[in-house]
């Protein structure tokens, strides 16, 4: 599998610009989470190619999510300051009622998806078997068996987090199950309690994370929540062959604030474009995560983030949710 993968056909590509057009000497990237989370390392990579593609120079700066939604709102509409985040805007809008969450920023581009790995607690580290026996691995056909005959029988771990609750939503509609769902303040207290709670409960863990741990017998990798199987966990399943198809991720983009004019879009555009067919930009986060370039640019990212909500709202209507996730609207 390429190590970088352009989806052209999604992308609107804008008429002739460059990144010199651009009126700043630095730009500014945005990162709404904590150095060394996935969004910074997916900021960082992009930035350090494209100050050496030439022209104008990407700096990323980490600030809490408040903080940072202030930064991009107050921005000039020059092209300086731009905003890195996830599918999370959309989650914003589908479950906490806030219709600026993206439609009030100028989408530039979507950039990259990192898939996840679906992991089954083991209650801490694992035990010998007794002699002459080898206990059977958990599998997640007999899972989803065992749930259509009892639903909620098993637990799904879910961090406080409008975009895990989505993703959740998905997956369970396409499993055509419904978890008991726990809920976590944040992804530490989750990756603990899965790795040292009580056995029996699934949740969202990264690839790395998944890598390492299945070494030691620490968690059971039921799938991948990839298109097609993990160079990380060749022996793992996708979560596809379980649901017709689905696939999962994190994707991450770029925005602008409102009104960035449609030439200053451009000019960043030819540069991610230049980024993005440059090898070698994302390998280290290919290799750690199995994160994979996702470019769809400037109309094409706006289309995309369209139907994400559409699709997210219509499935909150199919499911009979009653509030079950906290959403207001």
């Amino acid at each position: 599998m390429p190590l970088i993968l352009v989806a052209a056909a999604l992308s609107a590509r804008p008429g002739p610009a460059h990144a010199q057009d651009l009126s700043c000497a630095t730009v500014s990237l945005i990162v709404p989470a904590a150095v060394g989370s996935a969004s910074d390392l997916v900021a960082r990579a992009i930035a350090d190619a494209a100050s050496a593609a030439g022209g104008s120079s990407y700096r990323v700066r980490n600030r809490p999510r408040a903080i940072a939604q202030n930064l991009i709102d107050s921005a000039a509409p020059n092209g300086c300051t731009l905003l890195v985040d996830t599918q999370i805007r959309v989650a914003f809008e589908i479950l906490d009622g806030d219709m600026r969450a993206w439609r009030g920023l100028t989408p530039v581009a979507l950039l990259t998806r990192t898939p996840m790995a679906l992991a089954f607690s083991t209650g801490g580290p694992a035990k010998p078997a007794p002699k002459g026996e080898e206990p059977e691995p958990p599998r997640l056909g007999k899972i989803i068996s065992d749930l259509r005959t009892e639903p909620e029988a098993v637990a799904f771990a879910l961090v406080d987090d409008p975009l895990e609750k989505l993703l959740f939503l998905q997956m369970e509609e396409a499993l055509g199950v419904r978890f008991r769902i726990r809920s976590f303040p944040n992804g530490l207290a989750r990756y603990r309690e899965i790795l040292d709670g009580p056995p029996g409960t699934m949740g969202f863990v990264s690839l790395r994370a998944a890598k390492a741990r299945m070494k030691n017998e620490q968690l059971h990798i039921l799938a991948v929540t990839a298109e097609a199987p993990s160079e990380l966990l060749p022996d793992i399943p996708t979560l596809g062959t379980a649901t017709d198809g689905l696939s999962l991720g994190i994707d991450h983009g770029i925005f602008g604030p409102e009104g960035l004019p449609a030439e200053v879009v451009a000019a960043h555009v030819a540069t991610l474009q230049k980024v993005m067919e440059t090898r070698g930009v994302l390998v280290t986060l290919h290799e750690e995560y199995g994160t994979e370039a996702r470019l769809i640019t400037a109309d094409g990212f706006s289309r995309y983030l369209e139907n994400l909500a559409a699709d997210w709202k219509e499935m909150l209507q199919r499911q009979d949710n009653r509030g079950r996730l906290g959403q207001k609207s």
